[in-house]
């Protein structure tokens, strides 16, 4: 009886770190504390990537960020699987697609050295030695403060098994007439290689994502055409995106001298960066810039040895010029800067005295890229063509997910990943 007790205690701490987080919390990128900045989860190694790595394998994701409460916390995470329409797998116990224990704490943390903003840096790595994914597939990783366990934020990312799949694809022109020169047009091939699957449109699902974006990202996607082992998606006039232009940059690595971008800088309790206006690109013809397809990249250029706890904050302006408030929609600051959301945090204020849309962001020293885009009422998916304009030949990163779910199978197996580069005209 004592032996049975003692394993009802230990499945209870076993699985109430999974539970302790209802469906009532979005499968999203969510910051839900104002004190937590600069937050990046990427494959280690590569500081730039998406959060995606391989099934059993060394690789691992680094979870980097920053909390501007200095009073150090008994930081923990759980982990939740999810569908590939990113809707919690339910059929699924903890116990299934996890290894080891269901929470992990984050115990490497640092203070800031001679910033003018304080801060504690906290990082951690994923899979650990005390828990790791047990099958693939959409995952969200869950930060949350131990006592109360109330989410600091929440994080997406994906694990992808090994399969005999292979995917091969480019990035062309919109072969509709009116979309030939704004819209970019994914096509692609997957070739099962033996993979046996029994029902294509049933078990197969196809999910394609512009740069780190989730906005706009495309499922339900069939094949054209099926021959054999391979599934042609080529030619497909609904797997369209728009071309949008080069992200636009701002460079505060250094918070002394004035790069390119910026209109003035100066200290009022806070470091404040005041940035050049930003001319709406609608009917401009496209020109080819350089760009990380909206990320950034953490970095101080004046006397820094460890830029993670070295660079400093400020309150970055941003200026986007406007005839008249618009009607029908809300303007967005879009990229990593802002999470990749269109929300309260990332949402424009239009300024009757100066006829301009306006926002301030506080940011850590770096280099940015972000863009405009409108999201109108009763929409999902912002549209950067009213401010940016739309090309054909802006360069962005498009990653093919394809999901697997055979019929008595309790959720959506990740099989394979293809990142597909589009064409770059310099």
């Amino acid at each position: 009886m004592k032996y049975i007790t003692f394993l009802s205690i230990l499945a209870f701490f076993f699985y109430s770190s999974a539970y302790c987080f209802g469906s009532e919390l979005p499968n999203e990128n969510i910051t839900y504390s104002p004190t937590i900045k600069t937050l990046q989860l990427y494959k280690q190694g590569f500081e730039l990537s998406s959060p995606v790595f391989q099934l059993n394998s060394t690789e691992k994701l680094v979870l980097d960020f920053d909390d501007l409460d200095v009073e150090s916390k008994a930081y923990k995470y759980t982990i939740r699987h999810c569908e590939s329409d990113w809707t919690t797998s339910s059929g699924l116990r903890p116990m299934e697609y996890i290894n080891g224990y269901t929470e992990e704490s984050i115990n490497d943390f640092q203070y800031s050295i001679n910033t003018t903003v304080r801060y504690i840096h906290y990082t951690a790595t994923f899979p650990s030695n005390n828990m790791s994914p047990r099958i693939s597939g959409n995952y969200l990783m869950i930060v949350y403060a131990d006592d109360p366990p109330e989410p600091v934020f929440t994080r997406r990312f994906m694990v992808v098994e090994v399969s005999s799949l292979s995917i091969e694809g480019s990035v062309q022109q919109g072969s509709k007439t009116d979309e030939h020169l704004t819209k970019q047009q994914i096509d692609f091939v997957v070739r099962l290689n033996g993979f046996k699957v029994m029902d294509i449109k049933r078990d197969l699902k196809i999910v394609i994502q512009q740069d780190d974006r989730w906005d706009n990202a495309l499922n339900n996607i069939y094949p054209r055409f099926i021959r054999g082992d391979e599934l042609d998606y080529r030619y497909d006039e609904n797997i369209v995106f728009n071309g949008g232009s080069p992200y636009r940059n701002f460079d505060i690595k250094s918070l002394i001298y004035q790069t390119e971008r910026i209109d003035k800088i100066f200290f009022d309790t806070i470091n404040q960066v005041l940035l050049l206006e930003d001319k709406p690109r609608t009917y401009k013809n496209y020109a080819y810039n350089s760009d990380i397809n909206g990320r950034f990249l953490i970095k101080n250029e004046v006397n820094a040895t460890n830029f993670n706890t070295e660079s400093d904050y400020a309150l970055v302006h941003f200026f986007l010029p406007f005839p008249v408030k618009f009607t029908d929609g809300d303007f967005y600051l879009m990229g990593a800067l802002s999470n990749w959301r269109m929300d309260d945090n990332s949402r424009l204020q239009f300024n009757n005295t100066t006829k301009r849309y306006e926002i301030c962001l506080y940011l850590k020293q770096g280099y940015y890229n972000y863009i405009y885009v409108m999201l109108k009422k009763g929409k999902t998916a912002g549209d950067e063509s009213l401010v940016e304009g739309s090309h054909w030949e802006t360069p962005h990163m498009y990653t093919v997910y394809v999901y697997y779910r055979p019929g008595a199978a309790q959720s959506d197996q990740l099989i394979a990943v293809q990142n597909i580069n589009s064409i770059q005209q310099n």
